[in-house]
């Protein structure tokens, strides 16, 4: 059973209505939505709108921003995408995200697109399938229930095992999962140098290869130090010779009191 697919997000079955969440506290920390929560509202959102423009081929995303407030936290959130390039060879969306009737936070995806080649399987469509609405949520906090552990906080490394659950339909680390790792990352160094309770509200993610391998490692630093709040962070995959495959930039904030 896919983790990502426990948390919270319903995806109907017409990509062009919107991708839902409704938070529960297992997807929260320090009384926000977790970032990569969101982040995974706006790569279906915006995974759709591509999937609308690609005409049958491949779209993998490439590049996700996410500006989120620290906020507490909503009852419901709803997405809507809109189209903003649809080339040849790549695909961008926006996802703008509203809580109780006003703006609550916009993320941007960028997708590659590649032809389909004779003898390729089948393409997978969440918003097509209806278990994914009706998948139990997690019931501990979702860091403990990925198996992410801090290893040195103040140089942001944490390290997770590439379990099954973590991975997406080509067998790699799915992208939610992997902001949430460079999101823990982040909040590690960011609350080791500060002393008191950070959220991330700010994502720049690069997906670089397929994490296929694992464990997942992290290290993370600042950016002109901590007092700007601006960190970037790297994701390698231990069991493939250390290969970069995510690079981050993430904005913390204090904790909503």
């Amino acid at each position: 059973m896919s983790l990502f697919a426990r948390l919270g997000v319903s995806a109907l079955r017409d990509p062009k209505l919107p991708v839902t969440l409704e938070p529960f506290p297992e997807v929260c920390a320090n009384g926000v939505v977790r970032a990569s929560v969101l982040v995974l509202v706006v790569d279906m959102m915006a995974g759709f709108i591509a999937e609308e423009s690609c005409e049958g081929d491949w779209t993998f995303t490439t590049d996700l921003s996410l500006r989120a407030p620290a906020l507490h936290v909503p009852e419901r959130v709803e997405s809507q995408g809109t189209l903003l390039r649809g080339g040849r060879g790549s695909i961008s969306a926006g996802v703008s995200m509203r809580a109780g009737g006003e703006d609550f936070a916009y993320g941007v995806a960028g997708f590659i697109r590649l032809p389909r080649r004779h003898g390729d399987p089948p393409k997978p469509h969440l918003h097509g399938d209806a278990e994914f609405l009706r998948l139990p949520p997690i019931e501990r906090p979702l860091v403990e229930e990925v198996g992410i552990r801090v290893e040195d906080a103040s140089r942001g490394e944490v390290e997770v095992e590439l379990v099954d659950a973590l991975r997406n339909p080509a067998g790699a680390l799915q992208g939610a999962m992997a902001a949430l790792v460079a999101e823990r990352a982040a909040e590690s160094l960011a609350e080791d140098a500060l002393q008191r309770p950070q959220v991330v509200t700010d994502f720049d993610i690069r997906y670089l290869a397929m994490g296929r391998e694992g464990p997942i490692c992290s290290s993370a630093q600042w950016v002109a130090g901590p007092e700007r709040r601006v960190m970037r962070v790297e994701l390698r995959d231990r069991g493939n010779q250390d290969r970069l495959i995510v690079s981050a930039l993430a904005r913390s904030a204090d904790a909503p009191g």
